[in-house]
């Protein structure tokens, strides 16, 4: 195998490699201010802090990562008036997040 055979070969590996590691880290994000938590159905309903009025509900499941004030958590540390930010990915205007960070304001 000559070399521009070689090079001609392996650029469509490498261009698929960037365009999958370019979807992966593309993640959607919601941030505000934990109103209500319902465990059973695994949502957190959220407001934004600009506008008190802006409530979105955060999905979640057994996958999701938490951590609280930075260290690993879990989805009984939520309950209201915690600051939220959500990763995952928007269904119409609700997020199934993959990872959540609360904190402590």
């Amino acid at each position: 195998m000559n070399r521009r055979t070689l090079i001609l070969s392996a650029i469509p590996f490498g261009l698929a490699g960037v365009a999958f590691a370019q979807k992966a880290a593309k993640q959607d994000r919601l941030s505000g201010i934990v109103k209500s938590v319902d465990a059973n159905k695994m949502t957190i309903e959220m407001r934004a802090r600009k506008n008190a009025n802006a409530v979105r509900l955060i999905m979640y499941d057994a996958n999701t990562q938490f951590t609280l004030d930075g260290r690993q958590g879990k989805a009984g540390d939520v309950t209201p008036d915690l600051r939220i930010v959500a990763l995952g990915k928007f269904q119409g205007v609700n997020l199934k997040a993959t990872r959540i960070a609360l904190t402590v304001h």
